[in-house]
């Protein structure tokens, strides 16, 4: 008899990546952690609905700082999916590919707390929990208020948290959150030293760091087109 494989447990993480930091890299691999992952997989948008910047690094580039950030990592990859769907890059459309393609995975897909809280205005944002688990990550222990308030007011028929605030959806699915350590890192923080000039090693992988230096002038031009 043929053994079965282990069902692997994949996050989803999606985002700009504009570019990808260290704050993304520490939030995937503490979610992998936290949750008992076998991966975590970074989707950067490639049309976002909600961001139609100037600002925006082409998708190439941006999927190409990502694979330098995690080439050394046993645990985090990259995926380029969306450029293969339809735009906008809708992240019901995105997850719902991602399941098709991987039928045999439990997904989860992470996210902020403040985007949890406004799952109803996205794309078929109140059906994702019909797709997947859910993982929502707050970088202070306040967040578990703004979770158990988008619980009540989004999903009035959810089991209640339980002392793991781990949370049963109405389509049978697993919402859970997550109090993540404090790092005060932002990809508009990072784009505004690299045009002022600062150092910014450290907050970004120095792989990553390489390949904004080959293609300087197309960032800073890029990063210079900011709203």
């Amino acid at each position: 008899m043929l053994q079965q494989e282990r069902v692997m447990r994949v996050g989803i993480l999606g985002g700009t990546f504009n570019p990808v930091h260290v704050g993304h890299l520490r939030l995937a691999i503490e979610a992998a952690e936290r949750l008992n992952l076998d991966r975590v997989v970074l989707m950067p948008a490639h049309t976002p609905p909600h961001k139609d910047r100037a600002d925006l690094l082409p998708f190439a580039l941006r999927v190409e700082l990502l694979q330098a950030a995690v080439e050394h990592s046993p645990i985090l990859s990259v995926t380029e999916l969306e450029a293969e769907l339809p735009p906008p890059s809708y992240t019901w459309n995105s997850l719902a590919a991602w399941k098709s393609r991987r039928p045999d995975d439990l997904g989860v897909f992470i996210l902020g707390a403040e985007d949890f809280a406004n799952l109803n205005t996205w794309h078929r944002g109140l059906e994702l929990p019909t797709l997947m688990d859910l993982a929502v990550m707050a970088r202070a222990d306040a967040g578990r208020a703004l979770f158990r308030s988008t619980l009540a007011r989004l999903w009035p028929d959810a089991e209640p948290p339980d002392t793991h605030d781990a949370v049963r959806m109405p389509g049978g699915t697993v919402c859970r959150f997550l109090v993540m350590p404090p790092l005060a890192i932002s990809a508009s923080l990072i784009r505004t030293n690299w045009l002022n000039g600062n150092d910014i090693r450290f907050l970004v992988p120095d792989p990553a760091l390489s390949v904004l230096r080959e293609n300087r002038r197309l960032v800073t031009a890029r990063w210079q087109n900011h709203e």
